[in-house]
């Protein structure tokens, strides 16, 4: 058995400073779900299909880079432990690029493959952070409601950094000075947004390192790997357990709803829902509920009704309630599109659906790490590492199916070119809506499917904590005395 995790609940200052580490994750999720289409898009010209494309294009260039990062992170020795070098050495690098994303509008417009370039750079350079820092979840503590509590606080903080960067975007760097034309489709506000982005990511990044480090120089080393054995060997291992596979397969259609669902917000408030400036501004209200509803939430459903069906449920949940506001505008039985009385029930909705895919989010992730132990127990390593690489890898596919869908209906309405809302004819926003609440309903339907496979539940869990307690202790009988 390995020692390396300390014993006790984690005080709240290494709670709060290990979800500062997800800051970047939100900033750049939020950025490049909520506004990189809709400004390469209608803002800068590109076709949509163009921009879906770079974006998938970039994320499976990350995917396949995610379990060497997370192997090498395993595989890291220095004084300072396994990850802190990667959140110290990536937090500037990261900044430059998430600033070059918004700041060069017309190089990036006139280079397709320039633009793919910064994209990448972009994604690589986040994960070379998030996948060090969310694999100390597992070396932090091996309590099954601990470790809820660590992600409860690391996506409260990613939630909060892109809910940050979206709320000032909507209320401050993207307000039109002309009150008839959107200020999502001016230029000028993109650069601001990208410059506070840039300045979030790297103050964050070396805060959260620094917040953990005492705690991290204080953990005994990992053990020692067996000899020869290789990343590839590691990356198989973890692709071949049942546990993790029945997790990826849910967790995949868990990250293509969320994708879907906010790379298509400024499309459906602007050209389906008819809302105005000071209407989109209340957006950021409802995530912020959805956030602080889900992190107050969590906890209480993973004690009543475990990880596993926490997710399941809150998917299902989450899908239908979609469905709900489409269907009742395409049905006549919604009050008229752009008025208050449609706002305020739309958020209503979004945000209790928002509320169910962040449950949903929180409870997958955090069902990660206790594949670790069941790893441990069969294999006798810990590659944490590997297995939170190979989940965010899953979940950039789920992004990545996400944006392709979002990117296929828009071209499909007739959005190629840059249209005007007040243009644009109302039987294709009609089609949108159906084919958008569709999709809602079979991903989630699909994401509950697959996490309904997911062996590990707090019982089983706890049984091989006490065999690994157990051979751990033999192992130390057999030694005998030390001198």
């Amino acid at each position: 058995m390995s020692a390396n995790i300390l014993p006790g609940a984690l005080p709240t200052r290494i709670k709060v400073a290990h979800g500062l580490g997800a800051v970047t994750l939100g900033i750049k999720e939020s950025g490049l779900t909520t506004f990189f289409m809709i400004y390469y898009n209608q803002v800068l010209g590109f076709d949509p299909r163009v921009v879906s494309l770079v974006l998938i294009g970039a994320m499976v260039v990350d995917a396949i880079v995610d379990p060497m990062i997370g192997r090498l992170s395993d595989a890291t020795r220095t004084r300072l432990g396994r990850r802190l070098p990667w959140l110290y050495g990536a937090a500037l690098p990261m900044a430059i690029v998430w600033t070059l994303l918004w700041v060069s509008p017309d190089i990036a417009k006139h280079s397709t493959f320039g633009l793919f370039l910064n994209v990448v750079a972009v994604r690589i350079l986040v994960s070379a952070c998030e996948i060090p820092s969310i694999s100390l979840v597992a070396e932090l503590t091996r309590d099954y409601d601990e470790r809820t509590a660590l992600m409860r606080f690391r996506f409260l903080f990613g939630w909060l950094g892109g809910l940050l960067a979206v709320a000032l975007a909507y209320n401050v760097f993207l307000v039109s000075d002309d009150p008839a034309r959107s200020g999502l489709l001016e230029t000028s506000g993109y650069t601001a947004y990208g410059l506070f982005g840039a300045a979030m990511i790297l103050l964050t990044t070396l805060a959260s390192a620094f917040g953990q480090q005492r705690r991290i120089l204080s953990l005994p080393p990992p053990p020692r790997r067996p000899h020869g054995h290789s990343m590839l060997a590691d990356i198989l291992l973890a692709f071949r357990n049942p546990a993790f596979l029945a997790l990826a397969s849910g967790a995949l259609f868990v990250t293509g709803a969320y994708a879907t669902t906010i790379a298509s917000t400024n499309y459906m408030m602007l050209y389906v829902w008819q809302l105005s400036d000071a209407q989109l501004r209340f957006y950021p209200v409802g995530l912020a509920v959805a956030v602080f509803g889900a992190f107050a939430a969590v906890g209480h459903a993973h004690r009543r009704f475990g990880k596993r069906d926490s997710a399941v449920g809150a998917a299902l949940a989450s899908g239908v309630i979609a469905f709900l506001p489409y269907a009742a505008r395409n049905l006549g039985w919604w009050p008229d599109l752009g008025g208050w009385p449609s706002m305020m029930l739309l958020l209503s909705l979004q945000t209790l659906s928002l509320f169910g895919l962040v449950v949903a989010t929180i409870s997958t992730s955090s069902m990660v790490a206790e594949i670790v132990e069941a790893h441990e127990v069969d294999h006798g390593t810990r590659i944490e590492g590997v297995f939170f690489a190979g989940y965010l890898m899953v979940q950039k596919f789920g992004q990545a199916l996400g944006i392709f869908l979002v990117g296929q209906l828009v071209a499909f309405a007739g959005l190629s070119d840059q249209v005007r809302p007040e243009d644009w004819p109302a039987s294709t926003a009609a089609a949108m809506a159906w084919i958008f609440a569709g999709l809602m309903i079979l991903i989630s339907v699909m994401a509950a499917i697959g996490l309904r496979r997911y062996p590990i539940d707090r019982a089983s869990h706890e049984a091989r904590l006490a065999a690994l307690a157990s051979t751990g202790s033999a192992a130390a009988d057999s030694q005998g005395p030390r001198p």
